[in-house]
């Protein structure tokens, strides 16, 4: 069967679009890979693929954007009417609208999957086309629930989760992150008891301009910190740790849930449609995660909670467990083969 991918270049587009590359790769289907050139950075071990310019809506631009969808009508056009691919999926983002419609002249199937808790704009466009709509959360109207697709390296990752010694918090920012949380995070622990803070290691991802502030900062306060730009290893990172703060992206939570790591969420709060609010909620309705608001006061709410878990790590325990509750190693297989099942039904 021949598959083509198509995801918007965020990580949160591009992580589980990349799980369901690896697993379909491995049942021997011949997958290929759209994005956009924000989403290379995340596949450049992935061929074939096809990058695009990135899109991004401008009422100013309106004229160029026209243009450009035009150009990638006619290119998958042109492409695939040599020989369209069996399925499409589709993974969210601007440019995942122009394959599955191109394809759907040819006669593939078209997949979509909505990782959020609110469908996104280009899912929303597609459902009208779409022969199977997949969703992480409970949308109705025919969407499909199911475990998202985590990375292949998390699987390896899953360890039993302790936190008798020294608590370690690892703080993952993100482009939408880094700056505020080098704000949040380093004022709440300061207003922990200075007794507390022995027990407390950080690991954080930090900008360039933040580093050795922080490093110095937590030096002072007594904090033993590890900082980095970006962290290659996060899957290890995540596993090793008692104690995530994040946004509350639904790649992330996938993640978290995969290992069983309970988090303070903090929802970035220009996400279209507060979708990250929305996928905080339901997690902390599974009480696995406690929710912050990103307002003038959430670094002595922060310093509460993490009192209060110090205080009594039973808190910390029973939100792990409830947080792996709601994941599966088996996800992108399980992907693969509902695609494989649109395709005979064909």
């Amino acid at each position: 069967m021949k598959i083509v991918i198509c995801s918007g270049g965020t990580g949160g587009h591009m992580f589980p679009a990349c799980a369901l590359f690896a697993a379909a790769r491995k049942e021997g289907h011949g997958v290929s890979m759209v994005t956009d050139s924000r989403g290379e950075i995340f596949c450049a071990d992935i061929s074939p693929k096809i990058v695009l310019n990135t899109v991004r809506f401008s009422h100013k631009k309106i004229f160029s954007i026209m243009l450009d969808f035009a150009s990638t009508f006619l290119k998958f056009f042109r492409l695939w009417r040599r020989g369209s691919p069996d399925v499409i999926v589709g993974f969210g983002g601007i440019l995942t609208v122009i394959p599955p419609l191109v394809g759907k002249i040819f006669g593939s199937k078209v997949v979509i999957y909505e990782q959020n808790s609110v469908v996104g704009k280009a899912n929303k466009f597609l459902e009208k086309f779409a022969d199977l709509k997949l969703s992480t959360f409970e949308l109705g109207n025919e969407w499909m629930k199911i475990a998202a697709p985590v990375r292949t390296e998390f699987c390896k990752w899953v360890l039993p989760y302790r936190c008798d010694g020294k608590i370690n918090i690892l703080v993952l920012g993100g482009s939408q992150g880094a700056v505020s949380f080098a704000k949040i995070i380093p004022e709440a622990l300061s207003l922990v008891d200075v007794r507390k803070r022995k027990s407390i290691e950080i690991t954080q991802q930090v900008g360039k301009n933040d580093l050795e502030k922080l490093r110095n900062f937590y030096g002072n306060i007594g904090i033993k910190s590890t900082l980095e730009e970006f962290i290659r290893n996060v899957a290890e990172v995540m596993a090793k740790a008692q104690l995530v703060i994040c946004r509350s992206g639904a790649s992330t939570l996938s993640e978290l849930a995969m290992l069983g790591r309970p988090a303070i969420l903090i929802p970035y709060p220009n996400s279209s449609r507060d979708h990250q609010l929305h996928n905080a909620i339901y997690y902390k309705n599974k009480k696995a995660a406690w929710v912050l608001e990103e307002k003038d006061g959430i670094a002595l709410e922060l310093a509460e909670i993490i009192q209060k878990v110090l205080q009594n790590r039973e808190l910390l325990k029973s939100a792990a467990y409830n947080m792996m509750k709601s994941s599966t190693d088996r996800a992108a297989n399980d992907f693969v083969k509902l695609i494989e099942k649109v395709h005979l039904e064909g």
